[in-house]
């Protein structure tokens, strides 16, 4: 059985119950993907002037209850979207005023050329590895030219590597360098990677214990008429 569809029958809900606690006293104003997206619309020098034109709108894969995607639409000039396999979190995320809908990663219900921003925070590790072409395919389709895709996960540096997981039979975490979904394609570049330790966000050779922030861009220079 594939991983998202043990995930949409019942596995993202108990994810979302183990973690729900975790994350209520989380301040997203310190959160690594929020920095990113904020440094990117603050950064005077990028052209993407949300400030004026109040419609940019961005799209959180993997957003849980919306709690990241509710601290940046209250704060800038953002309409958030989210998709999510927990029904529960889904639910929470609407009646905090965020679009969020039912789904994974590899079937965006979206129009093309839809969003400024893309964002994977902690999904990818749990995709399915024959989705991964779907899934670069249909963030593609739906970013603008010249987007942002922020990606936070597990990371390693040479390979896919897979760990059992720990909550449920048959599923299964695996580690790369995500950035290789995009990057091996002229029309996008990678602007900032960090590699840190999980737990801490320090510099460590632990390789086991390594996370990654990375943003790329969608190519503003490529001819796509």
């Amino acid at each position: 059985m594939k991983q998202k569809t043990i995930f949409l029958s019942g596995e993202a809900d108990s994810w979302f119950e183990r973690n729900k606690d975790a994350l209520k006293n989380k301040d997203f104003s310190q959160d690594l993907v929020v920095s990113e997206i904020v440094r990117i619309i603050t950064d005077s020098n990028i052209g993407l002037d949300l400030n004026k034109r109040r419609d940019g709108r961005l799209l959180e894969i993997g957003c849980g209850e919306g709690r990241r995607l509710e601290y940046l639409q209250n704060n800038y000039n953002l309409k958030c979207f989210g998709i999510e396999p927990s029904k529960k979190a889904v639910e929470k995320a609407i009646s905090k005023g965020i679009c969020a809908k039912i789904g994974t990663a590899d079937q965006l219900d979206f129009e093309d050329k839809y969003f400024d921003f893309v964002i994977f925070g902690f999904c990818l590790y749990l995709c399915d590895r024959d989705d991964l072409f779907q899934i670069a395919k249909e963030s593609d389709r739906v970013i603008k030219k010249e987007g942002f895709i922020v990606i936070l996960d597990f990371f390693h540096p040479t390979k896919d590597r897979k760990n059992k997981y720990t909550h449920q039979e048959g599923i299964y975490s695996y580690k790369m360098d995500y950035r290789n979904l995009f990057t091996w394609h002229p029309f996008y570049e990678c602007y900032k990677h960090k590699v840190m330790h999980h737990s801490t966000l320090a510099l460590t050779d632990e390789i086991d214990e390594w996370i990654s922030i990375s943003v790329l861009r969608k190519n503003k220079y490529y001819n796509d008429e």
